[in-house]
């Protein structure tokens, strides 16, 4: 998922939609404005233009920047850490005006109207679908017992465990020796152990360790908006999911308990723009044995992921 996608000329009227949402902004939104100019070189002063939807459709034509702002528009009225129904309806209206379709309006009007067990539904078969999507095309029923059973029955693949389980004995300071201490450290289950995260998903330890955020709450928010960064294919899900498990507090994992208030605007919009700037996404059946014995810090300058402190 993109971030900086506005041309110079685009992004007052963008900033001054988003800002349209709120005629009476909290700092955090009015923040979040700030932050959105800031990624894409501007620093946002003074006034804003007021545009109407006609005239903001009329200034942003392309259909993947107004993908964009409409998926900005909805993190926006998330920032403060509840979603109303006119919120809800008026990006609905947005959307329709921009001709853009996006899923997540849906479970947005879900969470206003308290249905969070939908919403929750709704979010799930989004990110899991594509997935297991991918596990039926490429192995039938064979693939999509790969993804369940560690979590399911127990069921485990010893040679699959032992592949992970001997990156401890790589270099210290290496891409793998660093996964396998991520996961050892936290007596975390490595992929083919019963309990394990499904091989199909290790890229999201795996980015853990490449964009160096920790596994608690506050590090898993940051994580989810890396990962929306690196997926080219729908990333905004990743994102969303991010807010509404640890900022709206609506527990869509089983793994994790729901947490509020967690959305540190400048933190997790540079956590996006850093798994933006990945050359590769790395949810998309990337080959990261090779890279394994490299040194981390290698690994991180051959995907072009930015320094954690810049």
């Amino acid at each position: 998922m993109d971030i900086a996608v506005f041309p110079r000329e685009e992004l007052p009227t963008a900033l001054g939609a988003l800002r349209a949402f709120h005629p009476a902004p909290s700092e955090a939104q009015q923040h979040f404005i700030e932050v959105i100019g800031r990624l894409h070189g501007v620093e946002v002063g003074g006034e804003l233009p007021q545009p109407s939807i006609q005239e903001t459709a009329a200034v942003i034509a392309d259909p993947h920047r107004r993908k964009r702002l409409v998926q900005l528009a909805m993190v926006s009225t998330m920032v403060d850490g509840e979603i109303d129904s006119r919120e809800a309806a008026g990006v609905e209206r947005f959307a329709r005006a921009l001709e853009v379709d996006e899923r997540a309006t849906r479970t947005m009007r879900q969470l206003a109207s308290q249905q969070n067990f939908m919403a929750r539904l709704d979010l799930t078969r989004r990110i899991l679908g594509r997935f297991a999507g991918e596990a039926w095309r490429e192995e039938r029923w064979a693939g999509l017992r790969k993804m369940v059973a560690p979590v399911t029955d127990g069921g485990e693949d010893v040679s699959t465990a032992w592949r992970y389980k001997q990156l401890g004995l790589l270099p210290p300071g290496s891409f793998g020796r660093a996964f396998w201490e991520h996961v050892t450290v936290r007596q975390f289950a490595f992929p083919g152990e019963s309990g394990g995260i499904p091989e199909r998903m290790v890229f999201h330890d795996l980015g853990h360790v490449l964009a160096g955020y920790d596994t608690n709450p506050q590090g898993e928010i940051q994580q989810a908006a890396f990962q929306s960064g690196f997926v080219r294919n729908d990333g905004f899900a990743f994102l969303f999911f991010g807010l509404v498990q640890f900022h709206l507090g609506v527990k869509v994992t089983p793994i994790a308990d729901a947490e509020v208030g967690l959305f540190d605007v400048d933190k997790v919009m540079t956590a996006l723009a850093r798994g933006a700037a990945c050359k590769v996404d790395l949810s998309d059946r990337w080959d990261f044995w090779p890279l394994m014995p490299l040194s981390l810090e290698r690994v991180r300058a051959e995907l072009g992921i930015p320094p954690l402190a810049g």
